[in-house]
């Protein structure tokens, strides 16, 4: 059990090293939606950062965790579309880890806010994480039909993780969830480190 668990911690630690790389949409030949599904489905950072942000939505309380699911695939497509519309180019190495160190740091901490608060929290997590779909979309010349298939893919996940994280009452499962979050949150921050000692 334990090599299984240093086995995934250096695996996300591995995709979440920044390093060059120029993200083109996935031509599926079925159209623009399913395109933009595939992009996201096959961007294993984004996943990663979705699952933490489940993490954090689920450890909040069924409450919170509703109107997370509601409002993070609104505010994701929002912001991709912003940045569709001002063809915003920007890199996010830094923001990024610091974002995953932070909600890591409070799953791990098992920090419980009240539900205005928790909601905004992840929708303006959920809202960074679109504007850099909508920032990936552009150089394919990719229009909101995409956009709106990342959305889709994203709302997808977010809903199912979420429902099953908060479901489950179980002191165990609770601990592992805690457990999960102290790892992101480790990812972040060695994610930091990297990028600090490559710009040196």
């Amino acid at each position: 059990m334990k090599r299984h668990g240093i086995g995934l911690f250096l695996t996300l630690a591995a995709l979440s090293a920044p390093s060059m790389a120029q993200a083109h949409l996935v031509n599926s030949g079925v159209g623009p939606f399913y395109d933009g599904a595939l992009h996201l489905i096959l961007s294993p950072m984004d996943i990663v950062r979705l699952l933490a942000l489940c993490l954090f939505a689920g450890a909040q309380g069924p409450a919170s965790a509703r109107s997370i699911v509601l409002s993070a695939p609104v505010a994701w497509f929002l912001a991709g579309l912003a940045a569709l519309v001002f063809g915003a180019t920007a890199t996010f190495d830094i923001a990024n880890a610091v974002t995953l160190l932070l909600i890591g740091a409070a799953i791990a901490a098992d920090l419980k806010l009240p539900q205005k608060i928790a909601t905004a929290l992840a929708a303006a997590y959920a809202g960074f994480l679109g504007f850099q779909a909508g920032v990936a979309l552009q150089p394919d010349n990719a229009d909101w039909v995409a956009l709106l298939g990342t959305t889709a893919v994203a709302g997808a996940i977010v809903l199912a993780a979420t429902a099953l994280i908060a479901s489950a009452t179980a002191f165990p499962l609770r601990v592992g969830c805690r457990v999960l979050g102290s790892w992101a949150a480790a990812v972040g921050l060695l994610s930091i480190g990297w990028i600090i000692a490559m710009a040196k």
